[in-house]
């Protein structure tokens, strides 16, 4: 399969040079997913061409990529995975990859932007499970956008982190009373780092004030915890890009692949790269 090494997600789509910020507000919505869970997502319905689905990767949200959206001439969507947000994380025994993909499905058939066919963007996490939408879904798909993902196994325990709280990530709170208790939370899970990471999510809007006057972290430990167990820990990646490669051989569907490295600091394998080549 070929694919292409793109430096700019602006290979596929159309960035806007002089975007009018202030034209292309945000608004966020909710769909109830088929599992019955209630998904939040962001979306900006002005601008012209295809539509582009986004979604984040780890210890994020659809945050993520609200300065792109904005930034691009053309519609978009955020979707917010299952426990990130404002979206509901479900029993996790039902956290699969399989599940993950359905709720990008249930967003799809719900939201009118994406009843075209779409660009899909995915960045780490995400893009793995890009990969797994495009597998199951490759007619939905004009463009593929993988962001910094190979396709290898991983171990279940999350990188960075030698101690890391499985059950406790699983349980943790997204509300809180002062930003230093979602820091002792995190620190009990096992982020080393919780009070740069802390300080970093509220500069970045991850952590933010609700009306209440208490904190809401739109990042949630769980959700790193289920991925590394049920995506990482399976081999959803490399049969992802096999299907995608033969239902490209074989279906005759052409959608442009593109995949970005990150340099310095990549999560990515060369020979694992290399095999997606």
């Amino acid at each position: 399969m070929k694919v292409t090494v793109a430096v700019y997600i602006a290979t596929v789509i159309k960035m806007s040079s002089h975007a009018n910020v202030a034209a292309f507000q945000l608004t966020s919505g909710t769909i109830q997913s088929s599992s019955n869970l209630s998904l939040s997502y962001v979306e900006k319905c002005n601008g012209d061409g295809p539509t582009t689905l986004f979604i984040h990767g780890l210890d994020s949200s659809s945050h993520t990529w609200r300065n792109v959206q904005q930034s691009l001439a053309t519609p978009s969507v955020a979707i917010d995975c299952r426990s990130c947000e404002k979206s509901d994380l479900g029993n996790p025994l039902e956290f699969t990859p399989d599940a993950l993909v359905e709720d990008v499905k249930s967003l799809v058939n719900a939201h009118p932007l994406l009843q075209s066919k779409f660009v899909l963007v995915g960045h780490s996490m995400g893009g793995r499970i890009a990969m797994c939408y495009a597998a199951k879904y490759l007619q939905d798909v004009s463009a593929l956008v993988i962001e910094d993902m190979d396709i290898q196994m991983r171990s279940a325990q999350p990188s960075f982190f030698e101690n890391f709280d499985e059950d406790k990530a699983i349980t943790f709170e997204r509300n809180h009373e002062t930003i230093l208790s979602i820091q002792h939370d995190l620190e009990i899970i096992g982020y080393t780092d919780a009070r740069e990471r802390c300080q970093k999510w509220y500069e970045e809007g991850r952590i933010y004030k609700v009306k209440d006057g208490t904190y809401y972290c739109s990042a949630n430990p769980a959700f790193r915890a289920l991925c590394y167990k049920t995506v990482f820990g399976s081999n959803c990646g490399e049969e992802s890009w096999k299907t995608i490669a033969q239902n490209l051989h074989y279906k005759k569907l052409y959608p442009n692949i593109s995949l970005m490295i990150a340099g310095i600091g990549t999560v990515c394998s060369e020979e694992s790269i290399n095999d997606m080549r």
